[in-house]
């Protein structure tokens, strides 16, 4: 008797490893998956900008990366790009989590972090994608697609949807350009009530058409189904978490252990058992500092990662 409907997903022929630098941009999706690669000690860079949702902002931040490498002046952030938010100065590329209390900070901010993330982008190596909707802002005065409208009036924005087209125009330029780069390409499991389950029914749908055309075309750009993971094997609303539009943690350990099964290499695995023990140790607390136990726990733990760290160094 089956009870659920797994998703068949067939491993990459191509698999990562702790050799690998793995960039991950998009959305809140893409925090949560890149959080757990960055807690078992991959080198992985996670949102550069902060959390996007949709693809022509993706398209614009890595641009951006790319460029930066190749005019750094020209590519850097300047006053002009400066908006004033109820939280802060920010700009239209960024997330709300990079506004700072002056404009000056926040350029020091985002410039210092897009010269660090540029170099990452750089190496060769993998970027995951993860596409949140189709639904797109543009700011009526400059004609661009933000990143996020910080909660500026809405008459200042306009709202429409982009078609698959679209999305596959956003992202393909980038798969194109680097052969040797290896993509992989997610859509959110994350439900946008906001739009209504219809619209956020064809939202999904254009992301997964626009991303299958990229997949067809291009030998490097790969396809994990965690949309159709959250829809079809955790089919039940224990996984999602009180807001109903996000995974529980549960839920998400769950994805990224299939995201394991699928992207990282066989011969990798007791390094990331070795990492998720380690990381276990590093997350104790100890609760009586200053003991002899608690000095003996902390020399065994610093002993581990350095041991960890060092058979990843091994294989660089």
């Amino acid at each position: 008797m089956k009870l659920t409907t797994p998703v068949e997903i067939k491993p990459l022929e191509r698999r990562l490893t702790y050799k690998d630098s793995i960039m991950f941009i998009g959305s809140c999706f893409a925090d949560e998956m890149g959080r757990r690669c960055v807690d078992r000690y991959f080198d992985a860079l996670v949102n550069p900008f902060g959390v996007l949702f949709n693809p022509c902002s993706i398209s614009d931040c890595l641009g951006l990366l790319e460029g930066y490498g190749i005019n750094a002046e020209q590519c850097s952030f300047i006053p002009e790009d400066v908006i004033e938010t109820s939280g802060g100065f920010c700009s239209f590329h960024h997330h709300g989590s990079f506004s700072r209390p002056t404009a000056k900070e926040f350029l020091d901010n985002a410039n210092s972090e897009l010269a660090r993330s540029s170099e990452f982008y750089y190496r060769e190596g993998w970027v995951v994608v993860t596409l949140g909707t189709a639904f797109i802002y543009t700011d009526k005065e400059s004609g661009m697609v933000v990143s996020n409208c910080h909660k500026l009036p809405a008459d200042r924005f306009e709202r429409t949807m982009i078609d698959a087209d679209q999305v596959y125009d956003a992202l393909s330029q980038y798969v194109a350009a680097r052969p040797e780069r290896q993509w992989i390409f997610t859509v959110s499991p994350v439900r946008h009530l906001a739009d209504g389950l219809h619209a956020n029914q064809l939202s999904k749908a254009t992301l997964l058409m626009g991303v299958q055309r990229l997949v067809d075309r291009y030998p490097n750009a790969h396809y994990f189904p965690a949309y159709e993971i959250m829809l079809d094997e955790l089919r039940d609303y224990r996984f999602y978490a009180d807001d109903m539009m996000h995974p529980t943690q549960q839920a998400a350990d769950y994805i990224f252990e299939r995201f394991m099964d699928f992207a990282l290499a066989d011969s990798e695995r007791p390094l990331l058992v070795e990492a998720e023990k380690v990381h276990g140790m590093m997350q104790h607390r100890i609760l009586k500092q200053g003991t002899p136990q608690a000095a003996q726990f902390e020399a065994q733990r610093t002993k581990a990662l350095e041991s960890f760290l060092e058979k990843v160094h091994r294989q660089q």
